[in-house]
């Protein structure tokens, strides 16, 4: 038995390491796109606007052969498929074909998150769950701050200017996807079939009926609902917060980037303390924290505009703990709320199906910025996220209330002995 428990301890260890990996290798394929391609705002935020159409397909066909063929081989085909679009993208300048190609990546970077949710939520009990997720998901926090250090870092010291018909930080970005997925392959190799908690007789749902019981769900339904509004909001601000402190407050161009790395660099905080949060205040109640922390988001939107005004430090306090709510409100939204939601064979297209729809929003977004600041200026933009926030609050409030035959199904899993998959 002890011998059995240590296998299983370092096949966790080996499966949270390698996801961390990989995940953090498909958002450098991710937060670069558009590095280096020299266009102007509407053409980037067409180009941002397909890619988040295509992630949205991605994430409801990659949720589905995580269920059925398994989370290790979708994490890894999506992962090849980015790998040669993104390495693609170095070489080609054809405005079509660079479509093409982002629309390639697009698809293949919607396998990651449903594939990898899946895989965790399969290895890690309800009871430890939310912490292994905080910690988890500070990979792609991180993936997204290395993309943007070897973007600018190429920029400024490799004369990519000077290139046009070639783009080394997609390149890079590809490499480094491909390192990331060869590690994660060898760490899971000959990975054990029935995890525990995972019953092999569940895999025999049909496709339809497992559809048809996720889009039946209103817990589901509003859990989509609010990564809608928040994915729109966080990545408005992660693509085009630069672009805001020069036009807007009137930063100068080579100090944009330090302070807009602020939402990322603080946002690292967020999920591990909404993970310790949950796992000591809200166990089973991530939609309850969701809601807290999306009205407090709501209110800094609100100040936002009089802290920009008022210094520079005032301003940085501001993008760091909207970094930090946002992403921790991410994870606890997006993650966390969804394995609470539904039994372990729908995990993978559950986390597709709210990642879909939170991709529309994401797909939205640069369109958002076009059009609405164009006409209204970015302060407006400010309140149209305090709108944002307090919908996506609301819904969570709602969403608690269809949690509690979820939670009692959990906390009686809770006290059944583990079953050791070796």
């Amino acid at each position: 038995m002890n011998c059995d428990n240590s296998l299983w301890s370092a096949w966790r260890s080996r499966i949270f390491s390698g996801a961390w990996i990989l995940y953090a290798g498909y958002y450098m394929c991710r937060k670069d796109m558009g590095a280096g391609d020299g266009h102007a705002i509407p053409s980037l935020a067409v180009t941002l606007a397909c890619f988040g159409a295509m992630y949205a397909v991605g994430q409801l066909v990659g949720g589905a052969l995580a269920d059925q063929v398994g989370a290790r081989r979708t994490a890894l085909f999506g992962a090849s498929i980015s790998v040669i679009c993104t390495a693609g993208l170095s070489i080609c300048s054809h405005p079509l074909v660079v479509l093409l190609l982002q629309l390639g990546n697009g698809f293949g970077q919607g396998f990651g998150w449903p594939s990898l949710i899946k895989l965790l939520g399969s290895w890690f009990r309800d009871g430890e769950r939310n912490l292994v997720l905080s910690w988890w998901s500070t990979s792609y926090i991180l993936g997204g701050l290395l993309a943007s250090s070897i973007t600018e870092w190429l920029v400024l010291t490799t004369g990519i200017s000077a290139h046009p018909s070639f783009h080394p930080a997609y390149l890079v970005s590809a490499t480094l996807l491909f390192v990331a997925a060869f590690a994660f392959m060898r760490k899971t190799h000959a990975l054990p079939e029935n995890p525990v908690g995972d019953d092999p007789s569940d895999q025999k749902t049909s496709p339809g009926s497992a559809w048809r019981t996720l889009l039946s769900s209103s817990r589901i339904r509003y859990i989509s609902g609010v990564y809608f509004f928040l994915k729109m909001t966080r990545y408005t601000l992660l693509f085009w917060l630069p672009n805001y402190l020069v036009t807007e407050v009137g930063y100068r161009a080579h100090s944009t980037g330090h302070t807009a790395s602020y939402f990322e660099l603080f946002g690292f905080l967020g999920p591990l303390g909404a993970g310790y949060a949950a796992q000591k205040y809200f166990r089973n109640r991530s939609m309850a924290l969701g809601s807290g922390l999306l009205f407090g988001l709501a209110f800094l939107c609100l100040l936002h505009p009089l802290l920009a005004n008022a210094s520079t430090f005032a301003m940085v306090i501001s993008i760091a703990v909207m970094g930090i709510i946002i992403h921790g409100a991410d994870i606890v939204v997006s993650g966390m709320a969804v394995l609470d939601a539904v039994p372990g064979k729908l995990q993978g297209r559950a986390a597709g199906l709210v990642n879909a729809v939170g991709s529309i929003g994401q797909a939205l977004s640069p369109l958002l910025v076009t059009v609405y600041v164009s006409h209204l200026g970015w302060t407006r933009l400010f309140d149209l996220f305090v709108f944002f926030a307090l919908a996506a609050g609301s819904l969570c409030v709602l969403g608690t209330r269809q949690g509690d035959t979820v939670r009692a199904i959990h906390n009686r899993s809770a006290l059944e002995p583990a079953r050791s998959p070796l």
